[in-house]
């Protein structure tokens, strides 16, 4: 009598089974919030930009500043998107955050208020960035879709010969 691989019923697979119902669900909940929190976060930013543009003295430092904090927010936010489509930390999207954020203490500290050894640091940081998300194929990923065919996957027969994963004799 032949049987699918699927009905076999290990006990690791009522645990992914349940993992699927219970945990991801859960998780999806959670980035949810998060993404919230962040749009909230940067609403508040905003508006306390605008009423920043009312004072008689404008610190551009401060403005290029919060700019630059919305930025990082607005990457972090899209990594929680991308997360929530494909159930994936996107790579490329980190590197992208990484570049920004550096770049936002870069100019919130000030060029000149960096010594030569920190200068040229954060310089091959930025660069390694840039080469790994120009070149480390981080932007090539193309998601499995139903017209893509998948590998098929093998079961072992008691005897040790592979068989194919539809059908495993008894």
């Amino acid at each position: 009598m032949a049987r699918r691989v699927d009905d076999v019923g290990t006990p690791h697979t009522v645990v992914h089974r349940l993992s699927r119902r219970f945990i991801e669900p859960a998780q999806d909940v959670l980035v949810l919030v998060l993404g919230v929190v962040l749009l909230g976060l940067m609403v508040r930013t905003l508006v306390e930009l605008i009423g920043e543009l009312t004072l008689p003295v404008l610190d551009v430092n401060d403005v290029i500043g919060e700019v630059l904090f919305v930025l990082v927010l607005i990457e972090v936010l899209r990594l929680l998107i991308v997360y929530l489509q494909e159930h994936r930390v996107a790579v490329d999207f980190m590197v992208e955050l990484g570049i920004v954020s550096t770049l936002r203490e870069i100019v919130l500290l000030g060029i000149v208020e960096l010594n030569w050894a920190q200068v040229l640091a954060l310089s091959v940081f930025i660069l390694a960035l840039g080469v790994l998300l120009r070149y480390g194929d981080l932007r090539r990923f193309e998601p499995w879709s139903p017209d893509t065919p998948r590998p098929a996957r093998t079961a072992t027969a008691p005897d040790g010969v592979a068989e194919p994963a539809d059908v495993v004799s008894r």
